[in-house]
């Protein structure tokens, strides 16, 4: 407590004044525009005028922050004079400036041998979004950035560099140079089984970020190569996203309120015809709701209302208050926050709370030899009625295959009295399928809810012993509840659910426990000569899937209908508990030496101890990387114009250890069952497993142009992925294995980076600043294991449906499998004789179809600073792959989509083919699209060009400078997400996917729109 209150013994009402000065270059002397002048910790500042001048309203005890590109930052505290006449040195990429990299170690950008790109956290808040990692799409190079289609509080599929792995692509999270545990609820339809067999739908139980407060977001440093994450050895395989969080500062008490509103409505929703009704139309409609003719095939009629689909979806809102303070003295630092989002969904009754509360606490001691730190943030999320995808408990397919003509208002009061059962029963839309049910029956009845629980807790202490040696240790618990309360009411579809109705209750925990013990060490052995070196050891035990999940079934159900406790489960078939453990024992080390601060050799290694290693040949595994960069700009004389100039390259080998359990496989108990069960798995007699190993190379160069007004930072990367994890058909054998899991395989990624930076315009009282992103990834599978058939490793069989997953040797990674028509040189469909007087579509079998994969990224974001107007856009493409959509496939089957529409329209209603032997005929639309649509349809039919660019975000703000008061700055915006597609060819956004999982990229399965977001941002400083 003594330390919390020396943080907030500030003088809050210090006197507020008028503090001008001009700005120049130590070099020539000239007077510098466009320069920022900020007061730290705020969001209050100006910009230097044409002749270098500023103004800005400050008390004293405020420290300025005056920071030019190519110049080195300032940091001045007001005093008594009212002038600050500021002189910036020259910086050839800001000799001082830093960036927080592996473990946290902050190093001198220049100095880098690898790439690492660094995002500062207003450009994630400007446009806020409830999961903040969705903010950085378009703001980085090769990242590529999927949201799942459940709605807010949803998670999102981040890949660096492109997929390399069969088993995870997930980068590592790291926040305050600590890693986070990244296990949501549930596995994320990462088998599929979620999309189409799935009875609650498809479940998306969140991931880390999802539940960040981005305010509280200081800045984000995205290290994509493996040189830059080998310090992390097999939790950074994937790449690694480094959080640093915002701390108390020394001066005056600061306090911060920002408030963001938001409208949402869908967009993107397949084009629906109202022409050809149901031949239903007109019949008498079952008690029940039935109708005889569920299909849209039938007449056609003028006047009929099919608007349903954007009826029944609601205008959302979403409401994001946050409230910090930051406060300290010399001694002590304090940053507490508070965030509430509150969000109203555009499906019915789906709604999301989240509150966070953070703190962190500084202090130093002993003269500033001892540093102690420490932070608890609080998270609790609930979601009701979160939006599923899928053909189950999906509102969606009942939604929009609701037959032409019957008006689907009638259904909005989803039940009626069944006098046979004596209890309420669902008025039914029309059961043609175990698929559709009346969509308010799905939202207004059988609502769920999800929990989302989460504690982390780290302390650090860093002790400076001598000017040139500190010790530091960090500890962290991260510990997440998660809650899933799934609720079916009797009169739910049979298929689902019995008729007493059904419960799904399921409890899980996430546990990680984190200590490291870090040593660093610098010292200049010369003038010319210059060494760092830092050495550490660290212990990161997992408790993942800690879950119960009762469930009373698709058998007996419940013994008392619509009674939802666990008492009343008719029996316990369906009770299930899991766990996995693992622990990870790890010492690393990194040198850095340096010459004549031109030239930079990096050098690291690090040793990991996996559990999951037991029975192995090896307990573990080493990973070093090695980089060298040289200044360029330091070694030659280089033309005026030029800046500076440097020229990196880095070579690192890194992996990830097996999965859990593979090597000692565990007997269980399978649901419905009383006996034990043999594993299904293990390794091969004789043979043992080995750790994903990754070789990565890259080299890059980065140049500055006209006194910094232009750079760019030029990538090239390639990367071998071997000893991959793959399940292949057990040969007979003893332990009754039905697979073996073996290492096996090569995924190669190679792909350029490009960064480009600048100020075009620099004027008086108007600058434009404009930052370009372009990337671009070849990802693909070199060899699988040599027994699986025609080099395909299946991840998603089709089973009875039309799509399937696989990653095939010679591909790009994740082949969509799927059948197509086949069709002659002119393109027309090739039919032969049914036997029945009709035709049959002669198809292709199953084969590749897509690939999500864009052949490359691009982002380019602007800011228009005038006056105390600022204007941001940012504009964000994905260029090339393929995307399927299931939506459109069974849309068409049922007669409902515009395409079916427009068919019978033309022709005279008829589908131009042609026979074997050539000749011509004509096929009926309707026999047409009921042999190729469908979810077991020809869904090479359904492929669309995933090349979609978009204005994602848009801001107009207004900054309002008060003197002699207690509020400082008030800024108003105007801001807008995904605002419109500037090009689009998919009837679906491509940036959104039915799952975050492996196999289900690139795939629409009656996903939520996406949403267009407008509203306004209010951020007062006190």
């Amino acid at each position: 407590m003594m330390v919390f209150s020396l943080a907030f013994t500030q003088e809050v009402t210090a006197q507020v004044r008028t503090i001008s000065g001009m700005v120049t270059a130590q070099s020539d002397g000239i007077p510098l525009p466009g320069v920022n002048v900020l007061i730290k910790g705020t969001a209050k500042g100006t910009q230097t005028d044409y002749d270098g001048n500023y103004s800005i309203e400050a008390a004293k005890g405020d420290v300025l922050e005056i920071s030019f590109l190519g110049m080195k930052t300032q940091l001045i505290t007001v005093k008594d004079s009212n002038t600050v006449n500021v002189v910036l040195e020259d910086d050839a990429l800001s000799l001082d400036e830093v960036i927080v990299t592996a473990l946290g170690i902050k190093k001198e950008k220049k100095a880098l041998t690898y790439s690492a790109q660094e995002v500062k956290g207003d450009a994630l808040t400007t446009v806020k979004q409830t999961n903040p990692i969705n903010s950085l799409s378009g703001k980085s190079s090769g990242v590529t950035i999927t949201k799942s289609s459940s709605g807010a509080g949803g998670s999102s599929k981040v890949v660096l560099r492109g997929s390399s792995s069969t088993t995870n692509n997930d980068p590592l999270y790291v926040v305050d140079g600590v890693p986070m545990l990244n296990s949501g609820n549930g596995q994320n339809g990462d088998s599929g089984r979620g999309i189409f067999g799935s009875d609650a739908g498809n479940i998306d139980g969140g991931d880390a970020l999802s539940l960040i407060n981005p305010d509280d977001i200081e800045s984000l440093t995205v290290l994509k190569g493996a040189s830059a994450s080998a310090l992390y050895g097999s939790q950074g395989a994937n790449g690694v996203i480094l959080i640093t969080t915002k701390s108390g500062k020394d001066g005056k008490l600061s306090v911060n309120f920002n408030s963001s509103l938001t409208v949402d409505n869908v967009t993107s929703l397949p084009e629906l015809q109202s022409e050809y009704q149901s031949a239903s139309v007109g019949e008498p409609i079952a008690e029940n709701g039935n109708v005889a003719d569920p299909k849209s095939w039938g007449a056609k009629t003028s006047g009929l209302n099919n608007d349903y689909a954007e009826d029944f979806f609601e205008t959302g809102i979403t409401a994001i208050q946050s409230l910090s303070l930051m406060a300290g003295n010399e001694k002590a630092q304090t940053y507490m926050s508070y965030a509430n989002t509150a969000v109203n969904g555009v499906v019915p009754n789906n709604r999301l709370v989240r509150n966070n509360f953070n703190v962190k606490e500084t202090a130093q001691f002993f003269d500033n030899k001892i540093t102690v730190a420490a932070s608890v943030n609080l998270s609790d999320q609930r979601i009701w009625n979160r939006p599923v995808n899928g053909l189950y408990s999906n509102p969606l397919t009942g939604l929009y295959l609701n037959p032409v003509g019957v008006d689907l208002d009638t259904y909005k009061n989803y039940e009626y009295f069944n006098a046979e059962t004596n209890m309420m029963n669902q008025y039914a839309t029309s059961f043609d399928e175990n698929i559709q049910q009346n969509p308010y029956w799905l939202t207004g009845k059988n609502q769920t809810k999800d929990i989302a629980q989460r504690v982390v807790a780290s302390v650090s202490a860093k002790y400076q012993i001598l000017d040139n040696l500190s010790v530091q240790s960090r500890a962290s618990f991260d510990k997440s509840f998660f809650t899933y309360d799934n609720r079916m009411f009797a009169g739910t579809d049979l298929t689902l659910a019995p008729a007493t109705g059904r419960y799904t209750l399921n409890k899980t925990e996430n546990t990680q426990q984190y200590i490291d013990l870090i040593a660093n060490y610098n010292t200049n052995f010369n003038e010319d000569l210059t060494f760092s070196a830092v050495v550490g050891t660290s212990l990161t035990k997992y408790k993942i899937g800690d879950q119960l999940s009762l469930d009373s079934g698709n058998g007996k159900g419940l013994t008392y209908p619509n009674v939802f406790t666990v008492a009343n489960f008719a029996e316990t078939n369906n009770l299930s508990q899991t766990v996995v453990n693992r622990e990870v024992q790890s010492i690393f080390a990194s040198a850095n030496f340096g010459y004549k601060n031109l030239l930079f050799l990096d050098v690291t290694g690090r040793n990991d101890w996996s559990s999951t290693l037991v029975n192995t040949d090896s307990q573990s595994f080493f990973y070093p990387s090695f980089g060298l960069t040289g200044i360029l700009s330091e070694m030659f004389e280089l033309p005026e114009a030029i800046t500076f100039a440097k020229i990196r390259a880095s070579y690192a080998i890194v992996g990830k250890d097996i999965p859990p359990y593979a090597t000692i496989p565990l007997n269980s108990i399978p649901t419905g069952q009383t006996n034990f069960g043999k594993p299904t798995f293990g390794v091969i007699e004789g043979e043992t497993l080995e750790p994903e190993k990754q070789n990565s190379f890259e080299i890059g160069t980065e140049w500055r142009f006209i006194n910094n007004r232009l750079s760019f930072d030029l990538t090239y990367y390639n990367t071998k992925t071997t000893n991959q994890i793959f399940f292949i058909t057990a040969e007979p054998n003893v332990q009754g294995y039905v697979q073996n899991i073996v290492n096996a395989g090569e995924i190669e990624n190679s792909g350029v980076e490009l960064t480009v930076l600048g100020k075009p315009v620099v004027k008086d009282n108007f600058t434009w600043e404009s930052i370009l992103n372009f990337a671009t990834n070849k990802n693909k599978v070199i060899t699988v294991h040599p027994s699986l058939q025609d080099g395909e490793a299946i991840i998603n069989a089709p089973g009875v449906n039309g799509y399937g997953y696989s990653l095939i040797e010679g591909e790009d990674f994740g082949s969509i499998r799927g059948r197509s028509v086949v069709r002659n040189d002119e393109g027309l469909p090739i039919v032969s004789d049914d036997g029945a007087g009709g035709f049959s579509l002669q198809d292709t079998g199953f084969e590749t179809i897509a690939h999500a994969q864009p052949d490359f990224t691009l982002g380019w974001s602007n800011s228009f600073y005038f006056g105390n107007f600022q204007v941001n856009f940012l504009i964000d493409g994905k260029f090339g792959g393929d995307v399927v959509s299931v939506t459109e496939a069974i849309n068409d089957f049922y007669g409902v989509s515009q395409a079916t529409a427009d068919a019978r329209n033309n022709n005279g209603g008829m589908i131009d083919v042609v026979d074997v032997n050539g000749d011509p005929q004509q096929m009926e639309a309707q026999d047409y699209y009921l042999k190729t649509g469908g979810r077991a349809g020809l869904l090479g039919e359904y492929v669309y060009d995933a090349t979609n660019v978009s204005l994602r975000e848009l801001s107009v703000g207004y900054n309002l400078i008060f003197a002699d008061n207690i509020v400082d700055n008030i800024r108003f915006s105007v801001i807008a997400n995904n605002l419109f597609f500037i090009y689009k060819d998919a009837p679906f956004d491509p940036n959104i996917a039915s799952s975050t999982g492996m196999g289900l990229q690139g795939v629409d399965i009656y996903g939520q729109p996406s949403t267009r977001s407008i509203g306004l941002n209010i951020n007062v400083n006190f």
